[in-house]
């Protein structure tokens, strides 16, 4: 009994691998001015530690001024982190707001940019992104996910209120347009201070051509039916506002408590302002699917209510050295999201294998030549049990020390390349 176990064990183990699937992390992040300048520049590297540490796929902004800046963006943050993304083609402003635009750069191993327009509206654009998933049968069963990116009017009152929701509608019409089953994320600086504002109920509108959902359902609750106006000051409830601790673990914003190099606010943390919203088939679909567990307000660690995402006191999750670039970079914090497909990701680097340079049979150190600077490695023994991890490496030569490691087969999985295997004797 006990031999079939671990055969049983090893099996799973081994379908795993054989049946890869692909994983697609999508983070948005609101760049704060971000500019084609020195003070911008100078940040930039803070960006780069956050891209090495979350390693999204997608990688979705707004704020941005201007093309110069995306590329300085792309090119000294996004590209040293992987350098596998590409940029969708820049498009300037249809909007009236001609210098908060949006952008997206996106992991060329899984997905592929097929169209890229803009969609005007009273303030600033809607992005709209058509990215085909580059699976190992996408020609013959292709899946693809429609982008939008935008960044909604701020400030509190009605006039704002207004502004936002003729934006949004501008994207609910566009919902029209395609097809009834599309896999859509909407993603930005929504500004909205209460799921209740109108704008927010025509983005979760069931009777939209394709619904779209909050992925972790954290919505304030409704305002009671007792003819009180609560957006009123004088008739301020923080329980229907995500102003309050029952939300502390979501808010994105501020990271900050002042503002730093005079830009950004400093309130501390309190709102839920970014997000990223999907289509309500992403909960059920057999071809992309949404990762339960996986949407995370980035650095926020549960515990830094109305306080600053770099304070030593608000430990978690999150490291100190993440959450001090987060601080630096910006006064938002970043949103993460991951779908699955059950289809393996049609990449070059699947069949690519790295080195093992002394040997597969090893005693007291395992060393390991990667083709490309290498990210995260994992260890397996045979029974599927993680024995070593490391995350966020940046090297191409790895050496493990195995000396306490059990007599047995064990597997190397590193980033995207074909898993190995070794024997320690």
């Amino acid at each position: 009994m006990f031999l079939k176990k671990h055969i049983f064990c090893f099996i799973v183990f081994c379908s795993y691998f054989l049946n890869a699937q692909t994983n697609i992390k999508a983070m948005f992040y609101n760049t704060l001015n971000y500019n084609s300048d020195i003070a911008s520049e100078s940040r930039t590297p803070y960006l780069k530690t956050i891209l090495d540490a979350v390693q999204p796929d997608l990688f979705m902004i707004c704020e941005l001024k201007n093309e110069a800046a995306s590329n300085y963006l792309f090119e000294n943050a996004v590209l040293p982190s992987n350098a596998n993304f590409n940029k969708a083609e820049f498009k300037p402003s249809q909007s009236p707001a001609k210098s908060l635009l949006q952008m997206v750069y996106y992991n060329t191993e899984k997905l592929e940019l097929e169209y890229n327009e803009v969609i005007p509206t009273n303030i600033r654009d809607i992005n709209h992104y058509t990215f085909k998933v580059k699976t190992d049968n996408s020609e013959e069963t292709p899946v693809r996910i429609e982008v939008f990116v935008t960044h909604l009017k701020a400030s509190r009152g009605s006039e704002n209120m207004d502004k936002r929701l003729a934006s949004v509608e501008n994207f609910t019409r566009e919902l029209e347009r395609l097809p009834e089953n599309s896999n859509v994320l909407f993603a930005g600086d929504f500004n909205f201070y209460t799921s209740n504002e109108s704008g927010f109920q025509e983005i979760i509108d069931e009777t939209n051509a394709i619904q779209l959902i909050d992925p972790i359902n954290r919505l304030c609750p409704t305002f009671p039916e007792n003819g009180v106006n609560y957006f009123i000051e004088d008739n301020y409830d923080a329980t229907y506002f995500w102003n309050n601790p029952s939300f502390a673990d979501v808010h994105s914003q501020s990271a900050r408590n002042g503002q730093v190099n005079g830009d950004g606010s400093g309130g501390g943390m309190d709102d839920r302002f970014d997000f990223i919203m999907m289509s309500k088939n992403l909960q059920t679909s057999d071809k992309l699917a949404y990762v339960e567990n996986s949407y995370k307000t980035v650095g926020n660690n549960s515990n830094c209510y109305n306080s600053f995402v770099s304070n030593s006191t608000c430990t978690g999750e999150f490291s100190q050295n993440l959450r001090n670039a987060l601080y630096y970079f910006s006064d938002h914090l970043p949103i993460v999201m991951e779908l699955e497909s059950p289809r393996s990701t049609l990449s070059t680097t699947k069949f690519d294998s790295f080195s093992i340079i002394n040997s597969n049979l090893v005693t007291n150190t395992l060393v390991l030549q990667t083709p490309k600077v290498a990210k995260n490695i994992v260890v397996y023994n045979q029974l599927g049990q993680k024995v070593f991890e490391v995350k966020n490496l940046d090297t191409t030569k790895i050496e493990i020390e195995t000396s306490t490691f059990t007599q047995g087969l064990y597997y190397i999985k590193i980033d995207n390349y074909k898993t190995q295997k070794f024997i320690k004797l």
